[in-house]
């Protein structure tokens, strides 16, 4: 664990994942900071090289994407001007450790514009790229239910207020960059349950949404926070192995958490 309080969220402190949208307001000066993943802004560096695999940007969206950059920017403290940048979010992404994607308005309704992915939790930036708010939501249980009222949210929130949630899942050691979850799964799959205390990690997705005043675009942001539950205290442990068995068979299987059940009742104790 790196600095500060460690993990800095604790999302299964409120039960079991659930898919729904659970958007709450928080203070504009929160954000994006603090950077609680700031130390990794080195290793995202690396995977920013190969643009190709980590950025994605609609040519009609470029106007948006400096205007997320230019306001990100300002609530960082930054004093570079995007104006003239073609690829102003890719340049955002060198100092902020949250993942970046611009959501568009339009007449097939919200549809990914701009996107910089470094840490994306099981699914690759071109699955993302140019897709729809249901496109997007198809795989997840209830996704067109849920798809539909993101899209409200986007519709009617105002460009003063920053609106947060969270996603957690375990998985089978530390990796960030994870666009595929079958090499984590076949890790899960293979490991005995001793090493289940020194493999066993817990991921948080923290989410925000802003609108954009002048284009009304939306910029969503993810932080991924991942922690070995090893460090967690023995309250923590105890609320997230009851999370863990409380969730239903629609998130169990979407989450495909099958595989790790040997190595999570190894490392928590029984709820």
């Amino acid at each position: 664990m790196v600095g500060g309080s460690r993990p800095p969220f604790a999302p299964w402190r409120d039960g079991p994942p659930r898919f729904a949208v659970g958007l709450k307001p928080i203070a504009p000066q929160c954000w994006l900071l603090p950077d609680t993943e700031a130390h990794t802004l080195p290793e995202r560096a690396l995977l920013l090289r190969d643009s190709e695999a980590t950025h994605f940007q609609d040519e009609a969206a470029l106007p948006a994407a400096r205007e997320a950059t230019a306001l990100a920017g300002k609530a960082m403290g930054l004093e570079e001007d995007p104006s003239r940048d073609a690829r102003p979010l890719w340049q955002l992404a060198h100092k902020v450790s949250d993942d970046l994607v611009l959501m568009m308005p339009g007449a097939e309704g919200w549809r990914v514009g701009a996107a910089v992915l470094t840490s994306p939790t099981f699914f690759s930036l071109p699955h993302a790229a140019g897709k729809t708010l249901h496109e997007l939501h198809a795989p997840v249980p209830g996704g067109n239910r849920l798809a539909t009222r993101i899209a409200r949210v986007f519709d009617h929130v105002r460009p003063d207020q920053v609106l947060e949630r969270f996603n957690w899942t375990l998985q089978a050691g530390n990796d960030r960059y994870t666009p595929d979850g079958a090499p984590l799964q076949a890790r899960a799959q293979a490991a005995r349950p001793e090493e289940a205390l020194s493999l066993v990690h817990v991921r948080v997705e923290r989410q925000t949404i802003t609108k954009l005043p002048e284009t009304g675009a939306v910029l969503f942001t993810i932080r991924v926070c991942i922690d070995p539950v090893a460090a967690l205290a023995s309250k923590e442990k105890a609320a997230l192995a009851a999370a863990w068995h409380g969730a239903d068979i629609a998130a169990r299987g979407y989450k495909k958490w099958a595989v790790l059940d040997h190595l999570v009742a190894a490392a928590l104790p029984t709820p």
